[in-house]
C-alpha cells in the first residue's frame, strides 16, 4: 500500500521506512516502525510471545487510515505549487534588487 500510494521503494516495511522522508507524519512513521519491529520479532517462535497484539492492531489501523486518506494528486499539486511559489518569490526579490540598483545608480 505504501508503494502504491506514496511511491516508496524498498523490499520490506523496514526498507520502505528508510525512504519515506517527510511523506509520512511522525506518529504514523513511529507506528510503522513498531510494525516492522513486530514483524521481525514474529520470525522467531520464542520472541513471538513478546508482541503486543493490541498495539499491533492499533498501529496497523493508524497506518492504513493514513494511507487510505492520502491523495497522490493532492501531494503532487502541493509540490508543484511549492516550487512555483519559491520561483515567484525569488524572481520578485531579484526584480526588486535590480530596480533598487538602477535607482541607486541614477538610471531611474
Amino acid at each position: 500500500m505504501m508503494k502504491g500510494r506514496l511511491s516508496i521503494r524498498g523490499a520490506d516495511l523496514a526498507g520502505k521506512l528508510r525512504h519515506t522522508g517527510r511523506m509520512m507524519p511522525k506518529h504514523v512513521k513511529r507506528e510503522a516502525a513498531f510494525l516492522a519491529k513486530a514483524a521481525a520479532l514474529a520470525q522467531s517462535p520464542r520472541l513471538h510471545k513478546l508482541i503486543d497484539n493490541a498495539r499491533v492492531d492499533a498501529a496497523y489501523g493508524t497506518c492504513v487510515e493514513f494511507l487510505e486518506t492520502s491523495d497522490v494528486a493532492d501531494r503532487r499539486t502541493g509540490g508543484v505549487l511549492g516550487i512555483l511559489a519559491s520561483l515567484t518569490l525569488s524572481l520578485g526579490v531579484v526584480a526588486a534588487l535590480v530596480i533598487a540598483v538602477l535607482a541607486w545608480r541614477g538610471f531611474i
